[in-house]
């Protein structure tokens, strides 16, 4: 009976061998698995650092323009005024020059157009 109980011992250490193996080379697979995680993780940090530099220097660049246009905005407003009074001087002229093409065809005996087609 003592070699059958060393005999199921030794199946018994077996198995339990068999199954610790099982478990280091899962562990193992799990630590590689591990290691390359972590090294596309700092990949990515890398990438992001980046990213995040890029994104700060856009923000500036777009706070730069964002003034430039404010000013150009008042600048065109400006120009905007002095188009509308220069038309609107224009139209004056144009008014007293045809006031006085009037009074010359009048005197001179030529028909007179209207301003607005009838």
């Amino acid at each position: 009976m003592a070699n059958d109980d060393l005999k199921r011992i030794k199946e018994f250490v077996e198995i339990i061998k068999h199954k610790v193996d099982m478990l280091e080379m899962g562990s193992r697979t799990q630590t590689t698995e591990l290691f390359i995680v972590k090294d596309r993780q700092s990949l990515m940090n890398e990438k992001l650092d980046i990213l995040s530099k890029d994104v700060g220097e856009v923000k500036e660049t777009q706070g730069e323009h964002t003034k430039r246009l404010a000013a150009l905005a008042g600048d065109m407003e400006q120009v905007l005024s002095e188009v509308r009074a220069t038309h609107d001087e224009i139209g004056l002229w144009h008014q007293r020059d045809k006031r006085e093409i009037d009074q010359i065809k009048k005197h001179v005996g030529l028909p007179l157009i209207p301003d607005r087609p009838q």
